[in-house]
């Protein structure tokens, strides 16, 4: 993909928001929250922060159950937001009902941005909560990871947080994965949602990023569920030539949001 601020030099800005958890009707909630209000705010800081995005990729959970009606309520959310948009499956998501809503160009697993490659892989399991990859996804990032700047999305996490009740659900197979990245010197980072919070990590010199969700935060390093009191967020990418890149975390500021903090878990 070749964008137009690439003849000025400029820095490709690709955004990452992830676990959106939508309804099929507005006004649902996730405990307590109302994830139409938080991805609302979310958005509206985004567009603020960034008006000239040249990715936006939403990294799995965009439904909460997989509704079609979820995702053709997020559709008109996202207009216009940025050049190119891309959906990664989570959990919570139906692939076969995503497809079905959506125009194929929005399921990519892998574009070209500029001096840069972006893949993106597939970890949801269907009636699985925790991450794998299976053959195809591994034998895409093997085949499609080009001489060039990468970064690699996909909804799973790889590596334990110190949250013992997420880090069961990490990718089960990631180490077949870090077999595969050994091999290759220009991946930047691998890119994470589902955790609904942000962190960084280094292993088998990777670079491991996760991103806040659009709605309810969970708490670092909780042996049980536990929920955040920070803001729902998104994550920035400032991608230049050669390699060069820096990244960020947003949240939200100014807007209360209201969710149940007693919870011991959901669906």
């Amino acid at each position: 993909m070749t964008t137009a601020n690439a003849a000025t030099n400029t820095p490709l800005c690709l955004v990452q928001i992830s676990d959106c958890h939508l309804g099929a009707k507005p006004g649902s909630t996730l405990l307590g929250m109302d994830t139409d209000h938080s991805l609302d705010a979310v958005l509206a800081q985004l567009r603020r922060q960034h008006p000239d995005i040249d990715v936006l990729v939403v990294s799995g959970d965009l439904s909460c159950d997989g509704d079609a009606a979820s995702y053709q309520r997020l559709l008109p959310k996202l207009n216009k937001i940025a050049r190119r948009i891309v959906w990664l499956p989570g959990n919570h998501d139906d692939l076969a009902t995503m497809h079905s809503c959506v125009d194929s160009a929005l399921l990519p697993n892998h574009i070209q941005l500029g001096d840069w490659q972006l893949l993106f892989l597939n970890s949801a399991v269907s009636g699985k909560v925790g991450g794998h990859l299976n053959d195809a996804q591994l034998a895409l990032a093997s085949e499609q990871l080009a001489d060039r700047p990468s970064l690699i999305f996909v909804h799973h996490h790889l590596r334990p947080l110190g949250a013992e009740w997420l880090d069961e659900q990490c990718i089960d197979n990631a180490e077949a994965l870090f077999d595969i990245l050994d091999q290759q010197a220009d991946v930047a980072a691998i890119v994470s949602g589902h955790v609904h919070q942000e962190s960084d990590q280094r292993y088998r010199g990777q670079r491991l990023l996760t991103t806040p969700s659009t709605c309810i935060q969970f708490a670092p390093g909780s042996r049980n569920f536990a929920l955040d009191t920070l803001n729902p967020g998104y994550r920035w990418f400032s991608l230049g030539a050669n390699g060069n890149w820096q990244t960020g975390v947003e949240r939200v500021s100014g807007v209360e949001f209201t969710v149940d903090r007693t919870a011991n878990g959901y669906a």
